[in-house]
């Protein structure tokens, strides 16, 4: 379903303005009393022609976005920014970016820093951070390291990307600007407003300059999403009447509405104190929620009989449908302060940074409640992207037939919380005639990441109630008819005057909260660097060395008949038992970066590096996700805190051609051998059940854990161009490719193939983008594509592998100069209205759509 409708009435006042705004301008006379005229503006080809040049001067491979650059597409926060640069790709959530992935490989294998300095991840699982939090207004630029040098971070096997915040000495003095939009969802006929603003000014102090740049942004973003997801994996199945065919468990369809708000602060400081020295405080503060009401019809087929199975339809008999509604708001904060200086002394020089980081993430008063209704005649009458589902009794869409069933109420909480300090030391000396720059330091991280993960399961509510006492109208759904939906309103009118009388169920709540923990992570590194001047060619070489001290505590837990030795008691047959593990590591990362002026035009590169990345929090907390068992059957999400690193040794060779008029182009290839690769798989067959449900039965289980293969090989290639013309086209490609193949230590006897390609890895990243620009007009039309991926893995058979599909999107933007300062622009996102979609052996995983959105803006600037 696609609606096509834009909502003339909120942006007619807008454009009217705009109108007024811009007349008056026009008939309003110079100092001379003339006309004023328009002014030509060449934006694009000046940011893009800003954007090549500081690539081609960097000694290490890296692309390049200034903030004018992002000004020019439509893109409101970091991390759809960083989507357009080569190589670049995003995970999205809802639709909207959040996390950037380079090179085709696992966002979590990436390092994030603004100014200097890593950012923490507000999320309970992730390390990666969700960039979409930082709106693009406060940029100056982004900045995405290829290859490392040793004073760089090594937790980078993708990227290292480098976010920078406006900063006033790079201004020519007072600047302002203000912006106001209003967006559009037309799958969900909502209006999202959004304001902006930023200031810089540089003051003489006598001797001395301070640079003060200021930036706001507040948005708030009305939106949704239709989805159908398949809850497990489609697997063989073999029904009563002899028929077998491959079969989906749990089929939900799934409808979203989402308010997310995002205030973003900066504020920096730079004091020049002379030509030599320089002292700084950059400040971000950055405030995010995401309300979510979701609306899910789950049809529960394992619960009943399988009478009749074919390879695009089933019935099951005697099978449960459930209706529920997740009411819940998330906050998260992030906050990021850096102290630093920077002192040329002759020879000497010296740089330091002092670093706080703090992130949270506070979910309140969350309420997940179900409605059940059992005994049905369930199923489906055709498979593929969207299963087409059936309920055969009239009454399985009665909300009077759907009984209250469970209702949960969780207060849950993650901090992540850095200080680091870093010092580098540099020394200008001769080697073998040439001059060069050597260049030590150290650098010290000190992190703490936390959970206290709360809920509380009610089963007993003082009544018999039914969904007909909360009932609204029928959900808007446009993949299927959804039936009736789940008053928010109501529901929570009778949870608030009636909570006190619920019975809690003990056991339930129980195996629920005791997920929290607590994971330290101190990190210590010194590097030396050699950056030596041939003239016509650069050579930088160095080592850096860094220990890692990691410990957590957490939790397990299991539900059991008997008591388990050595666990405490926490509910009736629920037994807990604190978990702490310690480990400690250290490695040597040599690096070699060469570059070679082969012409005045043609650049060759090389470099060899060895790189590292961490595993996600999520994947090392030693606390279960969940534990869920059902009359035999059992499912579990667990982490494992024994995992060890991803290691990574990078080759990268590359050519790239400046042409004398604004063009470039360059091909680039690189390998990299990846050992102790993670990958999330279902252990069932390796894993013992008891660890979870003691001495219960368990006929059927699913444990879904991190586990770490053995090795792999990614080899790829890169190619970027860019042209200008003389009549404003401006054409910008590139494109990523890249093959992988890993080892996951199956051995000899294994059912599936030991040979798989590297987790969450695309194998194709492109992206094509047209620009003109003609005196005061601008437009570009940008497409971005991601190939599939890899997601999770079957240990038993490759066949229950779960991809995420190739997905490919087409965003439109158009900007108006006027010429008293204003700014109009337009833009159009997804408009090929593309989904989400996940498979395993081409059946439904998940599939969702968003729509096409639109933003309509106004900027003022004194610039």
């Amino acid at each position: 379903m696609t609606k096509t409708v834009f909502n003339l009435k909120l942006v007619a006042p807008l454009a009217a303005a705009i109108i007024s705004i811009n007349a008056a301008a026009q008939e309003a006379p110079t100092a001379q009393g003339e006309p004023m005229e328009t002014i030509v503006v060449t934006g694009q080809a000046a940011n893009a022609r800003s954007d090549i040049e500081r690539q081609r001067d960097s000694n290490k491979v890296i692309a390049v976005q200034t903030s004018e650059a992002i000004g020019e597409l439509p893109d409101a926060n970091v991390t759809e920014a960083l989507q357009r640069m080569a190589g670049v790709f995003i995970a999205r959530d809802q639709g909207e970016g959040r996390f950037v992935g380079v090179r085709g490989i696992d966002p979590n294998l990436n390092a994030s820093t603004i100014n200097g300095m890593s950012l923490p991840a507000p999320e309970t699982d992730s390390r990666a951070v969700a960039l979409d939090v930082i709106p693009s207004d406060l940029l100056a630029s982004l900045e995405v390291f290829k290859t490392l040098t040793p004073d760089m971070s090594a937790d980078s096997i993708g990227g290292a990307i480098e976010i920078k915040s406006i900063n006033a000495l790079d201004k020519p003095g007072q600047t302002y600007s203000v912006n106001i939009e209003n967006g559009y969802s037309d799958l969900q006929d909502e209006n999202s407003p959004k304001i902006s603003g930023k200031y810089t000014n540089r003051f003489d102090l006598g001797g001395s300059e301070l640079g003060v740049a200021l930036a706001a942004s507040h948005q708030e973003r009305k939106f949704g999403s239709e989805n159908i997801e398949t809850d497990g994996v489609w697997e063989m199945m073999e029904a009563e009447d002899g028929t077998e065919a491959i079969g989906a468990p749990e089929i939900e369809q799934r409808d979203y509405t989402i308010t997310r708000e995002r205030t973003g602060l900066a504020a920096n400081f730079d004091l020049k104190v002379s030509d030599s020295s320089l002292v700084y405080l950059h400040t971000l503060y950055s405030d995010f929620s995401d309300a979510e009401e979701r609306q899910r019809n789950s049809f529960k087929l394992d619960k009943g009989d399988l009478q009749t199975i074919s390879a695009n339809s089933a019935t099951w008999s005697d099978a449960t449908l459930d209706k529920s509604l997740k009411d819940r708001k998330e906050e998260q904060e992030i906050l990021s302060l850096v102290f630093g200086g920077e002192h040329n002394l002759n020879e000497w020089g010296i740089e330091y940074a002092l670093g706080y980081s703090h992130a949270e993430e506070a979910e309140p008063h969350r309420r997940d409640t179900g409605f059940e209704q059992k005994h049905l005649e369930l199923g489906y009458s055709s498979a593929g992207d969207i299963p087409t589902l059936f309920a055969s009794d009239a009454a399985a869409m009665d909300a009077s037939q759907f009984d209250l069933d469970e209702i949960v109420i969780e207060d849950n909480y993650t901090e992540d919380e850095e200080v680091s300090f870093r010092v580098d030391v540099r020394r200008d000396i001769e080697m073998a005639g040439n001059p060069s720059e050597l260049k030590f330091g150290l650098q010290e991280r000190r992190r703490e990441k936390s959970g206290d993960l709360n809920a509380t399961v009610y089963s007993d509510f003082g009544g018999d109630y039914t969904l007909a006492d909360f009932v609204m109208n029928d959900v808007d759904y446009g993949l299927a008819a959804f039936g009736p939906g789940i008053s928010k309103a109501k529901l929570n009118a009778f949870i608030n005057e009636n909570l006190g009388s619920f019975e809690i169920d003990e056991t339930e709540t129980a195996l629920s909260s005791a997920r929290d923990y607590v994971m330290n992570e101190d990190i210590s590194a010194l590097y030396v660097m050699n950056d030596i001047d041939f003239g016509r060619a650069n050579l930088v070489y160095g080592v850096r060395y860094e220990t890692t001290d990691f410990s957590a505590q957490g939790y397990s837990v299991a539900e059991s008949s008997e008591a388990i030795e050595g666990a405490e008691e926490i509910a009736e047959d629920v037994y807990a038992t604190e978990v702490n593990f310690k480990r400690k590591y250290s490695k040597l990362f040599p690096s070699v970066n060469f570059k070679y002026d082969y012409t005045d035009n043609i650049v060759l590169r090389a470099a060899y590096t060895e790189s590292l990345s961490r595993p996600s929090f999520g994947d090392l907390n030693p606390s279960p996700e969940a534990i869920e068992y059902d009359e035999g059957e059992l499912e579990v999400e667990a982490g494992n805190p024994a995992l060890d690193p991803y290691e990574a040794q990078n080759l990268d060779f590359s050519v790239e051609y400046y042409a004398d008029k604004l063009g470039m182009f360059s091909v680039g290839v690189f390998h990299k051998n990846i050992d102790n690769f993670i990958v999330t798989a279902d252990v069932s067959s390796t894993v013992d059940p008891s660890l979870y449900v003691g001495a219960l039965a368990v006929d059927e289980a699913q444990i879904y854990q991190p586990i770490n293969g053995d090795s792999a090989k990614l080899t790829g290639a890169e190619l970027s161009w860019t042209q200008g013309f003389d009549n404003g086209l401006l054409l910008r490609a590139n494109a990523t490719f890249t093959d992988s193949e890993a080892s996951l230590g199956l051995g000899a006897d294994a059912e599936r193939s030991d040979k798989i390609s590297l987790p969450s890895q695309a194998d194709l990243v492109g992206n094509f983008i047209v620009g003109y620009e003609r005196d005061a007009l601008s437009l570009r039309l940008s497409t971005t594509f991601k190939g599939e991926r890899l997601l999770e893995v079957n240990m038993e058979d490759e066949a229950y592998d779960l991809y995420e599909d190739n997905h490919m999107q087409v965003d439109f933007s158009a900007k108006y100069r006027f010429n008293n300062g204003l700014k109009l622009s337009f833009s159009a996102v997804n408009l090929t209205d593309e989904p989400f979609f996940t498979n395993n052996s081409g059946y439904n995983g998940v599939y969702e759509e968003y729509g096409t959105s639109y933003v309509l803006g106004l900027t003022y600037s004194s610039f």
